[in-house]
């Protein structure tokens, strides 16, 4: 296989926001493997994602099918489906198929009807040459063009003490044929509880991207956990890239490096906008 290449396109979580040298759009990463891209989640970030894949990013010339990953149905994991260039672009001829937990793909759908806006389905019609749509359960296995992708249960909710609304959310491991295994544990609250869930999961990664929407795990808090964690997490499994993504809204460039500086052990990187990480070989 020739050379995988991972890139990050929005890192910022629950809004998007401006002048940050970290990253301003919400949640959207990609990783190429031959003629295939698999996308975690589709914020904002996915606009840029799209036009460089229409256009003349040599990364990403020839992708031919396109698999979008969403984790949940929080807004800022899917808001950039209807602005993404391919859905606009008349005859681009990509295969896109979103896959996630029914009641991510659910919102997806409702947000998108009529009088809100047109379903996804007829902005398809012309632009790709297929949309299609998966559902999966936490436990689930799928085979995919080029890798295998399985999914995890995440500890995520909206809300305080009594008002909680847990969501389905899904945390994703993809095995790429030949190549990386990466693992996207974001909007996830740790608990003692799902520990084993993450350390089995970060066992068999080359690459992990963590929740750290907050510094500490003090501050844990609405199904999202911090940069703190994502570090205890990098010194249980130190043959693991460990990304801390999913930046706090809130929290500005200054802070994010710094708590990066007070607990990173040496495998532990920030994800930042417009990054990339290349594999040329196989798995570890």
């Amino acid at each position: 296989m020739s050379a995988v290449r991972f890139q990050v396109w929005g890192c910022r979580g629950g809004r998007n926001t401006h002048g940050s040298r970290i990253g301003n759009l919400t949640s959207c990463y990609s990783l190429r493997a031959g003629d295939d891209l698999y996308v975690f989640d589709a914020g904002r970030g996915l606009l840029v994602l799209a036009d460089a894949v229409l256009g003349a990013d040599p990364a990403l010339r020839g992708v031919a099918r396109v698999h979008l990953l969403i984790t949940h149905g929080h807004m800022d994991h899917w808001e950039g489906l209807k602005d993404a260039s391919w859905m606009w672009k008349r005859g681009n001829g990509l295969d896109l198929t979103l896959i996630g937990p029914a009641e991510a793909l659910g919102a997806i759908s409702s947000a998108h009807a009529p009088p809100s806006f047109v379903p996804l389905e007829l902005l398809a019609l012309g632009t790709l040459a297929r949309l299609g749509r998966v559902e999966l359960a936490a436990g689930a296995t799928l085979a995919l063009p080029g890798a295998t992708l399985r999914t995890v249960a995440l500890h995520h909710y909206s809300g305080a003490a009594d008002g909680r609304r847990y969501l389905d959310t899904l945390g994703y491991q993809l095995i790429v044929d030949s190549g990386p295994t990466v693992a996207y544990l974001s909007d996830h609250e740790p608990t003692a509880d799902t520990r084993a869930v993450e350390d089995a999961v970060l066992a068999q990664s080359d690459l992990a991207l963590i929740d750290a929407n907050y510094g500490a795990v003090a501050d844990h808090a609405y199904g999202h956990g911090s940069v703190e964690y994502a570090a205890a997490l990098a010194r249980r499994h130190p043959g693991v890239r460990v990304l801390a993504a999913h930046h706090g809204p809130l929290r500005d460039d200054d802070a994010i490096e710094a708590g990066l500086r007070v607990h990173a052990p040496a495998n532990l990187a920030l994800a930042i906008e417009g990054s990339a990480l290349v594999w040329d070989g196989g798995a570890r």
